[in-house]
């Protein structure tokens, strides 16, 4: 046994009550898009997270919080994880990255009149109102650098709390379009009218997404450890089985 996995347990042990700070969506706003933290894929998400973090041992203790007060406690040390996050340079900084536990495809979903109007991000902002995007939410390359070159396309955008907030904009037609995963996207267009009210326009980004923990509250010992369990999960079939009951 290596030395340093020794030290993880050691470090696991001294902590008998280990409890790690987990964020979860924070749904005080309006429901017309549903509840995201009882949708499918975060329900997968979670209890993925809870059989990892169950193999230290640790128990989750979930936290409601908004996106972006999320993400500067992550980098904080004040929250331990998050889901869902994708692997940039800068959350690099503050982040150790376990997974990937799910390939997100990240599309743009608006009313219905936009179909075949509509097929790419430029398209888009080229068309009047509203887009509501998650704060502190990656979106890819193309996303970022326009962002970037453009100060006035921020003046398009409605920076959500969260992704229940994000899609209800949407349902109480306040945007446009929205940009969220397909797997949500495809679950939301299942409910009452949605599919007849809106259609998803493109593909915006696709690339993996992991559970970030926060470097200020794991040791790379934990980190570590955990990167062995969650291989071993793998392996295992466990994380299939977990899937698969959902």
């Amino acid at each position: 046994m290596n030395a340093w996995h020794v030290n993880a347990q050691q470090d696991v042990v001294q902590h008998a009550s280990c409890q790690l700070s987990v964020r979860v969506e924070s749904e005080q706003q309006s429901i017309a898009a549903g509840s995201h933290n009882n949708s499918q894929l975060s329900q997968h998400s979670y209890q993925l997270l809870s059989a990892l973090l169950a193999t230290l041992p640790c128990q989750m203790n979930t936290v409601a919080l908004p996106a972006g007060r999320a993400i500067k406690m992550l980098e904080e040390g004040s929250l331990a994880v998050m889901i869902a996050m994708s692997e940039t340079p800068e959350r690099a900084q503050y982040s150790y990255f376990v997974g990937p536990h799910h390939i997100e495809r990240m599309v743009a979903v608006g009313r219905r009149d936009l179909e075949h109007r509509v097929t790419d991000l430029f398209q888009l902002l080229s068309m009047r109102g509203l887009i509501s995007v998650t704060e502190g939410a990656y979106y890819g390359p193309q996303w970022q650098q326009l962002l970037q070159q453009d100060a006035l396309i921020d003046q398009r955008i409605f920076y959500a709390s969260g992704n229940q907030q994000k899609l209800a904009m949407l349902a109480s037609d306040r945007v446009i379009a929205s940009l969220e995963d397909e797997v949500i996207v495809d679950e939301l267009l299942r409910q009452g009218d949605m599919a007849s009210r809106y259609v998803k326009l493109f593909v915006l980004h696709e690339n993996p997404v992991y559970f970030a923990f926060s470097r200020n509250a794991i040791s790379k010992d934990i980190y570590q450890q955990l990167q062995l369990n969650w291989q071993h999960m793998l392996d295992s079939g466990e994380v299939d089985k977990i899937r698969q009951n959902l």
